[in-house]
């Protein structure tokens, strides 16, 4: 079994490097790449400079701006390698200390195809708290209602609780994938026009592929694995801004109600650590 931890990056050099530092704490440079998926050249510069001055290959890959061309681009990046297994990393995120030897016993003992992460914590300015708590915290309500043109409260409303409603996993919202092997990630392809929840849609689509018995998908019940940082109100209040009807069309797009009720009517797999 040998193990690529992927990085990816946009923005915010001071979070990739904080970002790459919990990373190498755990994990040899040579098994390590910086996925830069930017429109901002400057941005490029800085971080493939960064990337150098930690030993670690990076590469520049096309981006349109949305991040699912990015995951893509990380997801293609490791097909082309001799790798057995991946773990993706936001640049702007906190992979915990253990975290690789974590996830590598469960690769071994478990061999699960995908493994997705619930119950994790994140961190608003100097405060950790679970996932949980931040889904219902007052700061995460008041910037999708800042970011959000008052006529379209409502459509959007209706929007995030439908994809609670068919997405949540014993009361969470699942959103990463922090192991795979070959087979899940030839079988990932987020959507690259969404503008946020990608990762969503795209743990949606594969359920329904393990309801069919073609992939192995688990859940990691954990808080020691990842560090989400919600300081910065990030790309997931990108929806916000643009028409939440058209947004949601796109989002659906593919998914049947038939395909909704199956996903309603079973929960996948879980571990705990």
């Amino acid at each position: 079994m040998q193990i690529l931890i992927g990085i990816l990056t946009s923005e915010r050099i001071d979070k990739l490097e904080r970002c790459i530092k919990s990373v190498l704490m755990q994990a040899d440079p040579a098994h390590v790449v910086i996925v830069i998926n930017s429109l901002d050249e400057q941005y490029q510069t800085l971080a493939a400079s960064l990337s150098d001055k930690y030993g670690l290959k990076s590469v520049v890959t096309e981006s349109n701006g949305k991040p699912g061309k990015g995951k893509n681009s990380l997801i293609s990046y490791f097909l082309q390698t001799e790798y057995t297994h991946f773990i993706p990393v936001d640049g702007d995120d906190i992979l915990l200390p253990n975290a690789v030897e974590k996830l590598t016993a469960i690769a071994t003992n478990r061999n699960p195809d995908l493994l997705g992460l619930i119950d994790g914590l994140v961190l608003l300015n100097n405060e950790t708290m679970p996932v949980t708590e931040w889904q219902d915290h007052p700061v995460l309500l008041k910037r999708s209602i800042d970011n959000t043109d008052p006529k379209n409260l409502k459509r959007l409303n209706i929007h995030v609780v439908k994809l609670k409603r068919v997405s949540s996993e014993q009361g969470n919202a699942l959103n990463r994938f922090v192991l795979m092997n070959r087979k899940a990630a030839s079988l990932l392809c987020y959507d690259e026009n969404v503008s946020s929840g990608e990762d969503v849609k795209q743990g949606m689509l594969l359920k329904l592929i393990q309801r069919e018995g073609k992939l192995d998908y688990v859940l990691l019940s954990s808080q020691h694995i990842y560090l989400y940082d919600v300081t910065d109100p990030g790309a997931c209040f990108a929806a916000c801004k643009v028409d939440p009807h058209e947004e949601a069309k796109m989002f659906w797009d593919g998914i049947t109600n038939e395909q909704i009720n199956i996903l309603r009517s079973f929960q996948l797999e879980c571990l705990y650590d």
